[in-house]
């Protein structure tokens, strides 16, 4: 959307409503109705917990669940968090303005450009990007550290006490507002720390620095704790939020997209060249959003100016100093290959965009150029301070001009039409069903972060439990965990199984999304509308969404029942290898296709399938239902990664170990095994050297592989 129409906002509909956009509408449903972490109306029956996608925005999540239960809606609540981040924006900047002693005249003008740079308006599907107030924050207390040049006067233990709770309860509320954020935070705050020691050569500002980064990072710590229990007692989710260092490089940021119009620009020749850019450099993405604006673009190459050429003077700006200095690490971090790429290496790769940092050099740039034009009204121009309001004037008017777009119409009433399409959709599927029921979704497809499947977006499934009240869904649980892998297994079953399947669990209908299917779903609506008979009872006004009534469902207690016993009560066992086919020791196990076969109990140490087969992990473990002969030979067709070819493989049957070398390439191995006596009913492989292609070759999977299963088979030599 390029921008808002209309003075008084209509609180029924979302600004946004897709891409990532209903990831957040999906979050603000989930606080109104509780708390993020779990809701039981999205992967039902199993339950959707959000434990496995950490984050620091708990003091996001509060204000939108305050506001919609406020305004009566998640719509309303994610509508009014937008609208309140433009005031909360313009009060944090002109504060820090006037600390930074800009006049009133130049604080606000500078207040009102920092509140509508692009950034606010292009963020607008990252709806938490946009209360970027803590960014001014920062660059307050950088510059009350840059100031400290002596230990403070000792207080009463009681002040001293209040003022350090007060200041540690004030840094965790800034660390509950993202991340991202609360790291560029501390880069501005060691910066500010060592700027200081160097200024005043001692370490009171830095240690100051030091305090206030500790309180940071603790917030960090609270907001995560959740998180880091839930991967303690669940596990860890090897699908979920998996990034590598090298995505720093891919989300960086570059100078030029500082410096670029808009494409969307008012002047047309000017959004020609930012539209030339964008489609023809590479590795543009969502930093496509960093536009400075010409006003915040010159505050940047002044600063840049300023570092080259102030060691010249004898008695530089402090203020100016602080803000170059500091502009410019934050900008050495978020450039593609810089020291953004060296943290998400060393440190961390789940610090991606680098690019997010654009807010925070945005603020930098414009008040290194109010202050630079200020000094220059008062010591160069005196003559010229008095028109310091026609000069705030102009620099406000070309700077809203250069920095908003024309209201994009079209947008908005796709955004509209979309919204009501759904809504009157799943309203018509909530007065069919009674209340509490259960809709089974097709096609299936993992949450979240999942590429597009045809024309269907990963979240677009995340309508029905949005514009519902009371209907539980089977989409949104997430990927990875039993939920999830139980409807990747029945999704690979026949249409027939897979309803089957869905009525023992209770569901009362299904909901078809069109867009997922490369024949626009003829094909499985025409099939459904065979094993049903009848046809689809309900389709969307954009014809894209389809629903059949389900008759004859059980609908038995499921609640207080752990996933595995919901998985008998459906009479569909799914494990992270997949569900159940027929088979026996002597067929085996064909590793290239889904699931595992009925004689064994659990495995792990696995991949996803693969065309020729599955790769494991450090370790491949499998657990047979019954015991396995007393004497017997293991047949196994593999192939070994890398420098597992070198030596044996580990392969662990009951109280017997067994060296068995796996030559390069795909081959066949026998393991004659005899048990002498005793019983055992799991056999492991334990490969000589598991390592990740990233380590090995450089690229970017960084799964850890030992061997390559292709098949295993198991003859009796009775």
């Amino acid at each position: 959307m390029s921008g808002l129409h209309g003075l008084i906002p209509d609180l029924s509909r979302p600004y946004g409503y897709e891409g990532d956009g209903m990831l957040h509408a999906w979050m603000a449903q989930r606080v109104t109705e509780g708390w993020l972490f779990d809701n039981a109306r999205s992967g039902y029956p199993f339950g959707s917990s959000f434990l496995d996608f950490p984050g620091s925005d708990a003091a996001d999540h509060l204000l939108i669940k305050v506001l919609a239960l406020i305004a009566g809606g998640w719509p309303a609540g994610v509508k009014l968090f937008y609208l309140l981040s433009f005031s909360s924006c313009f009060v944090g900047t002109y504060i820090t303005a006037r600390a930074f002693g800009l006049n009133r005249k130049f604080a606000a003008t500078m207040s009102v450009l920092y509140t509508f740079v692009p950034f606010h308006f292009l963020r607008l599907n990252h709806l938490f990007y946009t209360w970027y107030f803590v960014a001014p924050v920062f660059f307050y207390l950088a510059l009350d550290i840059y100031h400290t040049q002596a230990a403070q006067a000792k207080a009463p233990i009681k002040s001293v006490l209040r003022k350090l709770s007060l200041t540690a309860l004030c840094m965790v509320v800034l660390a509950s507002f993202g991340v991202y954020y609360a790291l560029f935070g501390l880069i501005i705050l060691a910066s500010a720390g060592v700027l200081s020691a160097v200024r005043w050569k001692n370490i009171h500002g830095a240690k100051k620095a030091m305090l206030l980064s500790i309180a940071i990072a603790f917030g960090v710590f609270l907001n995560l704790a959740p998180n880091m229990l839930g991967t303690y007692r669940n596990g860890p989710n090897q699908e979920v939020a998996k990034r590598s260092f090298a995505e720093s490089e891919i989300f960086g940021l570059k100078m030029m997209q500082l410096l670029m119009p808009r494409p969307d620009h008012r002047v047309g020749p000017l959004g020609q060249v930012g539209v030339k850019y964008y489609q023809g450099a590479p590795l543009i993405n969502e930093n496509y959003t960093a536009s400075l604006g010409v006003i915040g673009a010159a505050g940047f190459m002044l600063a840049l100016l300023y570092l080259i050429f102030a060691p010249a003077r004898s008695e530089p700006d402090a203020r100016l100093r602080l803000l170059a200095a500091v502009t410019l690490v934050l900008f050495l971090f978020a450039t593609i290959g810089g020291l953004g790429s060296l943290f998400a290496m060393l440190v961390s790769p789940s610090i991606r965009g680098w690019n997010r940092v654009s807010i925070f050099i945005a603020c930098g740039a414009l008040l290194f150029f109010f202050i630079s034009l200020q000094l220059i009204l008062q010591k160069k121009a005196p003559q010229f301070a008095k028109y310091s309001v026609a000069i705030s004037a102009v620099l406000l008017f070309v700077g809203l001009y250069d920095q908003t777009g024309p209201v994009c119409k079209r947008c908005n009433a796709a955004v509209e039409e979309a919204f009501d399409s759904d809504k009157r959709f799943v309203a018509a599927i909530e007065n069919t069903l009674p209340a509490g029921s259960a809709v089974y979704q097709l096609p299936y497809i993992g949450f979240p972060e999942e590429p597009i499947m045809n024309r269907l977006s990963n979240y677009q499934l995340l309508a029905g439990v949005l514009q519902s009240k009371a209907l539980h869904w089977s989409f949104g649980g997430m990927k990875g965990r039993p939920g999830d892998q139980f409807y990747r297994g029945l999704a690979q079953e026949p249409m027939a199984r897979q309803l089957e399947v869905i009525r023992k669990l209770g569901f009362d209908g299904i909901y078809i999304d069109r867009r997922g299917y490369a024949d626009n779903g003829q094909a499985l609506v025409q099939e459904l509308s065979g094993l049903l008979q009848q046809q689809p009872l309900l389709q969307s006004d954009n014809k894209e969404l389809v629903f059949f009534r389900l008759d004859g469902s059980q609908h038995p207690d499921l609640s207080g029942l752990s996933t595995k016993q919901i998985q008998q009560q459906a009479g569909f066992v799914v494990d992270a290898m997949g569900g159940r086919y027929s088979g026996n020791l002597a067929t085996g196990i064909d590793f290239t296709r889904g699931g595992m076969p009925e004689f064994i109990r659990a495995a792990e140490g696995f991949y996803n399938v693969e065309p020729w087969g599955r790769w494991s992990s450090a370790k491949a473990v499998f657990d047979f239902t019954d015991p396995l002969p007393q004497k017997f030979t293991l047949v196994l067709k593999a192939m070994p990664f890398g420098p597992n070819a070198t030596d044996p493989t580990r392969v662990e049957i009951g109280s017997h170990v067994y060296s068995v070398q796996i030559p390069q390439g795909t081959s066949e191995v026998r393991v004659n095994v005899d048990l002498e006596g005793s019983s055992a009913d799991r056999i492991t492989f334990i490969p000589p050297k598991p390592i990740s292609p990233k380590q090995l070759t450089g690229s970017m999977d960084d799964r850890i592989l030992g061997i390559g299963f292709v098949s295993m088979r198991i003859l009796s030599d009775k």
